[in-house]
């Protein structure tokens, strides 16, 4: 059975301020995630995956960045799709109510219930252990999850309390971060639907009109009015192309005509 610990408000550590500022001033760049995973690197060897997201309830989350084999990339669409409601991580969220409310979740392929899952993602990529670090933001909780290869064991307790302390510093900064990187985007809508043509041919030119709407931070709601479709219809336009595109949030979807 995975381990959920809450983390007392009153946890401290020593300083990490070298860390702090590294990705103090990475936010809203491209290199605040890797900084972030170098920072994570810097206290735990070994970390074979790093993903950053905000979740707004146990099935709706957007994910920020991620860092994990190629094999794996080609599973997330799978994952928001389906996966996502077989994920323990979503049981840990009711163990930070609070805004500030931390806590931690442990899990090895031995505490994953459906097969299919622990298979794909843990047991054949040999994955030992997974930890997922929460805190309750004022709009979302915020989290970091970490993953292990068995080839350099699970994580010490001492690791765990030096990657808890520093992720106390980096998930406050995850809504900071996404705000920085959507205003810095001043293309339009038009000029967007365009690098879309040109980079990915292969949208249609719906698919091309609702991730320009996604991309600058619209809303499904939004974009079926601003398009005069319905709401279901932009969900769908939005399903295929992010499956075409393997990005799983809007930040990734910027992220590939915003440079």
């Amino acid at each position: 059975m995975s381990d959920i610990i809450q983390i007392p408000n009153q946890r401290q550590g020593k300083p990490l301020g070298k860390a702090y500022e590294l990705m103090l001033n990475s936010i809203g760049t491209e290199e605040f995630g890797s900084t972030v995973r170098e920072c994570l690197m810097s206290v735990a060897g070994g970390i074979r995956r790093v993903y950053l997201f905000e979740a707004t309830g146990p099935d709706t989350s957007t994910l920020q960045y991620f860092s994990c084999e190629p094999r794996l990339i080609e599973l997330l669409p799978a994952y928001s799709q389906s996966y996502i409601r077989m994920d323990p991580v979503r049981d840990a969220y009711s163990a930070a109510p609070a805004a500030g409310d931390m806590a931690l979740l442990r899990i090895r392929p031995c505490d994953i219930p459906t097969p299919g899952f622990r298979r794909r993602f843990f047991e054949d990529c040999g994955i030992v252990e997974r930890l997922s670090i929460i805190q309750r933001g004022h709009e979302a909780w915020r989290v970091i999850n970490i993953a292990r290869h068995a080839s350099n064991g699970c994580f010490s307790n001492v690791e765990i309390d030096a990657l808890v302390e520093l992720a106390s510093l980096a998930l406050p900064m995850l809504p900071l971060n996404r705000r920085d990187k959507l205003a810095g985007v001043q293309l339009t809508v038009a000029q967007l639907e365009d690098r879309f043509a040109s980079r990915y041919g292969g949208l249609t030119a719906r698919e091309r009109q609702v991730c320009a709407r996604a991309a600058i931070g619209m809303s499904v709601e939004a974009t079926a009015l601003d398009l005069g479709v319905a709401k279901t219809s932009v969900l769908t336009y939005r399903r295929r192309a992010y499956g075409r595109l393997k990005v799983t949030s809007p930040y990734e979807l910027c992220a590939l005509v915003t440079h």
